[in-house]
């Protein structure tokens, strides 16, 4: 490997180490328990000290924010493909990533570069000491706020026209509530995170409205009853105008990149955001919504890997039961003209296995349980999986394999003999995970593409 790409891998590594660093920031046993309010009001309020120190002006460019129980990343990718089309140099924020920390930013099709990562984390670490050193009682840096703060100095750095910013979780006490949006986006309301956002849809759509500030649109996708009356409630106290992409009869096209039925419904989200900066200065034209759309795809949304020979392999991270279920709504297109496909799952501990479990038997011909590595996050036991699938309604064979690679290697066997497609899912870190096979890191760092060319030229 060349010097130049040398010196990116090890910036890259750098800067990621000490964003992992971060991590331990998570843990209640050390820097207190992050669900407290006001311990994440603190937060908030440091992280835009922390800003404010590197200059950063809150009005340097508009901001769409966007959260939601599903759909939050696909519509965020998709109005910043759009705006892209249009012209307009965009800033984009996801989270989390699958592989590698450059994939949560990005600006046109590009990833951030390593040594532009390793730069900035510098940057934000080192004005975080500065005013440790000047003010005791500051709070130790998160992961989170680590993240928010470099992400926006970056895209100021970069001279976007607009910055597309997706929650990490809920909303109202998330890392990126510290932006003044232009336009404000929840794309769904379902259950998900119960653990420090519910137990109930109103209270996790009190977490999602959070994101609602004054003077900025406000675009609701389908919200069931209960969390449209919480949503309109914040909507009122910060006398803004929600615009439904129903009442707009926006119209998709039908031929998206990404696949899925519910893609529709991400697209329509989208194209309301879009016709909303429309009205805060953004021309867009209904051409550049088409190559928008035609053109924007995320890795590990129902994601068919390349053929490297038979089975076809799918990977989707759904996480929950609203993901789970337009999941299962795409059997046909899993399947193809097989039988029903070998599914690998594994989650999280705090998932609501139970439900996510009870959708995926009914499309599954064999179960492969396994278990994902998170580091500062607890995977749920790939033998406790297991027991729970043996104890649904599932009628199919379960099996057991720790380790992901070897799950995928073991559910390529079964599907080959069966002549039958393979369905990863049930995480995020899982499908990063084992899409390592087909997409390396380091390639992914040094094309700043999630879809990498083995030996093709990289970007300047």
């Amino acid at each position: 490997m060349g010097g130049a790409n040398s010196i990116q891998l090890a910036a890259y590594d750098r800067a990621s180490r000490l964003l992992l660093d971060l991590i331990l920031c998570q843990n209640p046993g050390i820097c207190g328990d992050r669900s407290n309010r006001q311990t994440a009001s603190e937060r908030l309020a440091h992280s835009r000290r922390l800003l404010a120190s590197l200059d950063y002006s809150p009005s340097a460019y508009p901001i769409v924010h966007i959260t939601g129980t599903s759909g939050k990343g696909s519509t965020a990718a998709s109005v910043a493909a759009i705006l892209t089309a249009a012209g307009y140099r965009v800033g984009l924020r996801t989270s989390p990533y699958l592989q590698v920390a450059t994939e949560k930013l990005q600006v046109g099709s590009l990833l951030v570069d390593g040594s532009a990562l390793d730069r900035i984390s510098a940057l934000v670490t080192n004005a975080h000491n500065s005013l440790l050193t000047r003010d005791g009682s500051v709070q130790r840096l998160g992961h989170a706020e680590a993240w928010i703060v470099l992400s926006l100095v970056w895209f100021a750095e970069r001279n976007v026209d607009a910055a597309i910013i997706e929650v990490g979780a809920g909303g109202r006490f998330d890392s990126t509530n510290i932006v003044q949006p232009t336009v404000s986006v929840i794309t769904s309301v379902g259950v998900d995170h119960v653990a420090t956002l519910g137990p109930t849809i109103a209270d996790i759509a009190w977490h999602k409205a959070g994101i609602i500030k004054p003077g900025a649109t406000v675009i609701v996708g389908d919200t069931p009853a209960e969390a449209w009356k919480v949503i309109l409630d914040e909507a009122a106290a910060a006398d803004v105008r929600i615009v439904r992409p129903s009442s707009m009869q926006v119209s998709p096209p039908k031929m998206l990149r990404m696949p899925g039925a519910f893609q529709q419904q991400n697209a329509a989200v989208a194209i309301a955001t879009i016709e909303a900066l429309g009205h805060h200065g953004f021309t867009i034209p209904k051409s550049a919504i088409e190559t928008g759309l035609s053109e924007v795809r995320l890795p590990g949304r129902l994601e068919r890997m390349p053929h490297l020979g038979s089975p076809i392999v799918w990977i989707d991270g759904a996480h929950n039961a609203d993901k789970i279920a337009a999941l299962t709504g795409e059997i046909e297109l899993i399947a193809g003209d097989g039988p029903l496909p070998v599914v690998v799952v594994g989650m999280l501990g705090a998932k609501d296995t139970r439900s996510i479990v009870s959708k995926l038997a009914p499309i599954s011909s064999t179960i492969i349980a396994t278990q994902p590595s998170v580091i500062g996050r607890t995977s749920l036991s790939a033998e406790v999986l297991a027991a729970q699938v043996q104890a649904s309604a599932f009628s199919g064979t379960v099996l057991l394999e720790l380790d992901p690679h070897a799950a995928l290697h073991r559910a390529e066997s079964l599907a080959k003999a069966q002549g039958a497609s393979v369905l990863v899912t049930g995480s995020m870190y899982l499908a990063g995970q084992v899409r390592r096979r087909w997409y390396p890191d380091a390639e992914i760092v040094l094309q700043r593409t999630p879809w990498p060319i083995i030996g093709a030229e990289r970007p300047l």
